[in-house]
């Protein structure tokens, strides 16, 4: 899993400015950043991607979708997860509507991400969130399964991805040109081994 990490630790400082998301992935960079390998490697960039459902007194608002990736600048890297919530709570945050809000990650929080999202999640709660992640980062240490135990007891969904999920991004995040989904080979294999090494991981905390 050599590269995201060396850009990992010791960064995710604060945004510099609003950024905003893509629209979509082109099909190479998703069949390469989001194939679901408990050891992925050459894999450098993280992916979010993203499904807002809101509720506005009561009624149903249009959904925002999108894609984030890590942003590079110079020595600092700014996290996909940051990104958004930088983005989120400067355009779309309001405490008059509740949201619920989902992520695919191609990798899952590292601990500095998550103990952002849990001080976010902490302040607002009108917002609920979902995250379904295609590989667990760093999953032997201890500070980034700490992390991720965070979150799980703040009552946010923690779950692979699944064939179904992969194929969900594949019609909605990607810009496919109408090409059907065809998944890796293992696909059904690799996500029973990341469940399990995430159950493993929020069973310590219970």
């Amino acid at each position: 899993m050599a590269g995201l990490g060396q850009a990992c630790e010791g960064c995710c400082g604060q945004m510099p400015e609003i950024s905003y998301p893509m629209e979509g992935l082109d099909p190479e960079t998703f069949f390469f950043e989001f194939q679901n390998l408990l050891y992925a490697y050459g894999r450098k960039s993280s992916y979010l991607c993203f499904q807002v459902e809101r509720e506005q007194h009561s009624s149903p608002v249009p959904s925002d979708w999108g894609v984030f990736e890590n942003q590079f600048c110079g020595t600092e890297s700014y996290h996909a997860e940051l990104r958004f919530l930088n983005w989120f709570r400067a355009e779309k945050l309001s405490p008059y509507e509740h949201y619920d809000v989902t992520w695919f990650l191609s990798w899952s929080p590292c601990s500095t991400c998550a103990e952002e999202i849990a001080i976010f999640l902490s302040n607002h709660k009108n917002v609920s969130l979902s995250i379904f992640v295609s590989r667990i980062y760093y999953f032997w240490k201890p500070a980034f399964r700490q992390g991720l135990q965070e979150l799980d007891r703040l009552g946010v969904q923690l779950d692979a991805m699944s064939f179904h999920d992969f194929k969900y991004c594949w019609e909605n995040f990607v810009d496919n040109q109408g090409m059907p989904f065809r998944c890796w080979k293992k696909v059904h294999q690799n996500y029973k081994s990341v469940l399990r090494k995430l159950n493993e991981i929020l069973s310590r905390r219970r």
